[in-house]
């Protein structure tokens, strides 16, 4: 069986790397936007073409190398109208629960657990090292970035982004196309759309300086 890895970049080394660990593939091929990479190779595999020369593929099973949520969606689309079929990618060192759902189109790192009860929707990234408590619920697009901690009956809606090292507690909500920064604590809600950060997580905002409470001076942004 071959596969094609959309996005012969940073992301598309690591996929690849999963890839080959499962061991499940004849031959891996890449596709990539940049048309100065058709007939090169990348990582000893090589470069087919540009997504325009997806039709001839029909058939073949894919994945989308592609770190931005709303970029992958759109290649996920246009791989499947050109009638490719969705591969799900989990690295030989993962540990996923017999009773989880991985989505198609979903690629699992290595070192990634994701335990029992769980749902994981179609074309996400869980990065590696990351952690995945018991009946958590995860929307389709998501990022889960290295080392993300979800505990137990978590729920991350369609297209957010966790960022590294985050921790979402038990219970706690990260709403549709919601930010979590780096490091971040939530402890019950991250607002859809809206970007948190800090310990306890707390929505960016724009507040002003007291110490110069009452004066003409913009806003600063508070990081915390």
């Amino acid at each position: 069986m071959d596969l094609v890895i959309w996005g012969a970049g940073g992301h598309g080394k690591v996929v690849l790397d999963v890839a080959c660990s499962t061991r499940s593939f004849d031959r891996i091929v890449f596709l990539d936007d940049d048309s100065g990479k058709a007939g090169l190779t990348f990582c000893d595999c090589p470069i087919i073409g540009r997504p325009e020369d997806l039709r001839h593929l029909s058939g073949t099973v894919f994945i989308v190398a592609v770190g931005d949520n709303r970029a992958r969606a759109r290649c996920f689309g246009r791989a499947q109208d050109q009638g490719l079929l969705p591969a799900t990618l989990v690295h030989s060192t993962a540990v996923v629960s017999p009773s989880a759902d991985i989505g198609a189109g979903t690629v699992i790192m290595p070192g990634v657990i994701v335990n029992a009860g769980s749902a994981i929707g179609e074309n996400c990234i869980v990065n590696s090292g990351t952690i995945v408590e018991h009946d958590c619920h995860i929307g389709a697009h998501v990022h889960l970035s290295p080392r993300v901690v979800l505990g137990g009956r978590v729920a991350v809606g369609r297209f957010a982004h966790v960022g590294i090292g985050a921790t979402v507690l038990p219970a706690a909500i990260v709403g549709e196309e919601s930010i979590v920064g780096a490091g971040a604590v939530v402890l019950k809600e991250a607002p859809a759309r809206g970007t948190v950060v800090g310990v306890p997580a707390r929505s960016l905002s724009y507040q002003r300086n007291s110490r110069f409470e009452g004066r003409d001076h913009a806003p600063y942004e508070c990081p915390a």
